[in-house]
């Protein structure tokens, strides 16, 4: 723009309308900048002159440049409503213009959507997928477009998709549902699989008949969508339609159905979908059990999984044990659960592991406590570690207890829920008990309390197996050794390098590996001193450990 015109712009606020009107339209038809051009109609605009129709009128008939055209577009809109829009809507066709279409749309939209209706259903059928989702949206809420905003479905634009299915449940709520019911019969696939969505998100019960015949459709999708539609209206007394999609040819749809009948609760669906826990799609029975759940929550009844539980096949019993962790409630779960720890499939003792502890809501149930000395060492083993998974420090007796147990498994079970006391208080109650049993005649104790000391792993744990090192079982020689080896800060070498010259070469390795651990200089002279060990593996070790310590050790030679 040029400074004269800049100037004469400025001074258009001080003059009266008709003045400052005339002054912009000189400039508007003389500039030969868009810019220029662009920026009079700016102002023009808020000079709210309104008297000047003929004249805008023309200047948009020769104006070429887009951004000038949808200012003028503004101006003619807003300030010549009735003349402005009437004019607009002649030039629609003439225009190729998409942005210039598109703001045409926007203003008859937005200054005269009623009188503009035929108008903006016109424009559905644009070429340009911005100019269509402008008139969809400028048709929001006008009940006598439904039935062509439906129609557009035809075409399934994903760019418009969404969009167009929002505009049309808005739109549908403030009209007659028989407006969008025929269309359910629509012979365009894309048209009959959208309905059933928009149906259902509208949510209006005489949608539910015509919803319900086409259950039977042959298109899947057609199936699914309206399985998924029924599911806010349906009546409690048809769900059967629903129960019957479970044995649907079709996957997705039997999922659905799966879906809809737990966010339902159907107690009526129960021994149907009990059925299909036995399914040999796993995304079924995941489906199955996520749906059970919902509904047996409610129902506070488990006895059709508790029949489940007692028949031959293994994944339907894998799966109705997975349903018994929202069983918190029932009396008879708990006592369940502990015997299906006895289970001779590891996938139901871990399923009921799981259950378990979700059940006992972190609390140590009697049952569980009375499991630590039932005759069935799997029961044994498994509350020994339910109990370390909840860490109540009451049960770290009965944890203790188990040390001694007839069965290794039961042991380190309890050696495992022994380390999982972290809490400091704990954790020294535990490290004192375990260093008295280094000192017991037993000898799983004493291999035990060795394992717990090393499963704890710290400084004040591993101290105490120093006194090991010179045990007469070679197993706790060996496991005190290498644990050693966990201590950065091992003030005293003398207990792990006088073992350098143990008979068992198993003992001298362990040794070995330990000092390379804790990586002590003052382990040098006695690791090179015994580069002369009879045996090749254990001069291999004391290699690796002097490199260890110090990749430059051979200059010390």
């Amino acid at each position: 723009m040029s400074f004269n015109d800049d100037l004469i712009i400025d001074k258009v606020k001080d003059m009266d309308a008709e003045k400052a009107s005339e002054v912009l339209l000189s400039i508007i038809v003389t500039a030969n900048e868009p810019g220029r051009r662009t920026k009079a109609i700016e102002k023009l605009i808020h000079v709210q002159d309104n008297s000047h129709f003929q004249e805008i009128k023309s200047i948009y008939l020769n104006e070429s440049h887009s951004d000038a055209k949808i200012m003028l577009i503004k101006l003619l809109s807003e300030g010549y409503q009735k003349e402005g829009t009437d004019f607009l809507k002649t030039q629609y066709m003439n225009e190729k213009d998409w942005n210039v279409r598109k703001k045409l749309i926007e203003a008859l939209g937005t200054t005269d959507k009623l009188g503009s209706i035929e108008f903006l259903t016109y424009a559905l059928g644009d070429s340009n997928i911005e100019v269509k989702k402008s008139a969809v949206i400028s048709l929001e809420g006008v009940v006598d477009a439904l039935e062509a905003l439906i129609e557009v479905l035809q075409y399934r634009n994903e760019e418009l998709q969404d969009i167009l299915i929002k505009v049309i449940i808005k739109t549908g709520k403030k009209a007659d549902i028989q407006k969008i019911i025929p269309f359910l019969s629509s012979d365009n696939l894309n048209i009959k699989k959208a309905i059933p969505v928009i149906l259902g998100k509208i949510g209006d019960k005489e949608a539910v008949n015509p919803l319900i015949e086409l259950l039977n459709d042959k298109n899947p999708i057609v199936r699914k969508n309206s399985i998924k539609a029924l599911e806010k209206i349906i009546p409690s007394n048809r769900v059967s339609h629903i129960i019957k999609r479970l044995n649907d040819e079709d996957q997705d749809v039997r999922k659905t159905a799966i879906s809809v009948l737990g966010n339902i609760g159907s107690k009526r669906s129960i021994q149907s979908l009990m059925e299909l826990l036995k399914d040999k799609d796993e995304a079924i029975r995941t489906k199955t059990v996520k749906a059970l759940d919902k509904i047996l929550v409610h129902s506070q009844s488990f006895e059709q999984v508790y029949e489940v539980l007692q028949k031959r096949n293994l994944v339907a019993r894998r799966e109705a044990v997975k349903l018994l962790s929202s069983a918190g409630d029932d009396p008879d779960a708990m006592q369940i659960l502990i015997r299906l720890l006895n289970s001779k499939d590891s996938r139901i003792r871990n399923l009921a592991y799981n259950a378990i502890i979700k059940v006992s809501d972190n609390k140590v149930d009697k049952l569980v406590l009375e499991g630590l000395n039932t005759k069935e060492w799997q029961i044994r083993k498994f509350c020994a570690k339910i109990i370390g998974a909840i860490r109540d420090e009451n049960y770290i007796e009965p944890l203790f207890a188990l040390i001694s147990d007839e069965k290794s498994s039961v042991r380190k079970g309890a050696i495992n829920a022994l380390s999982k006391f972290e809490q400091p208080k704990n954790r020294q109650l535990i490290i004192e008990r375990a260093k008295s049993y280094l000192t017991s005649s037993d000898w799983k104790v004493r291999r035990e309390a060795v394992n717990l000391l090393t499963k704890i792993g710290t400084d004040e744990s591993l101290e105490p197996l120093i006194s090991c090192i010179n045990d007469d079982d070679v197993y706790i020689k060996s496991r005190a050794t290498n644990s050693l080896g966990k201590l950065e800060n091992l003030r005293d070498l003398t207990p792990l390098t006088s073992l350098l010259n143990d008979s068992d070469p198993k003992i001298r390795i362990a040794a070995v590996r330990a000092l390379g651990e804790i990586r002590d200089t003052k382990a040098l002279n006695p690791l090179i001193n015994a580069l002369g060990d009879d045996n090749w593996d254990v001069r291999q070790e004391i290699e690796k450990a002097l490199n260890q310590i110090n990749p430059d050790w051979m200059t010390l030679l």
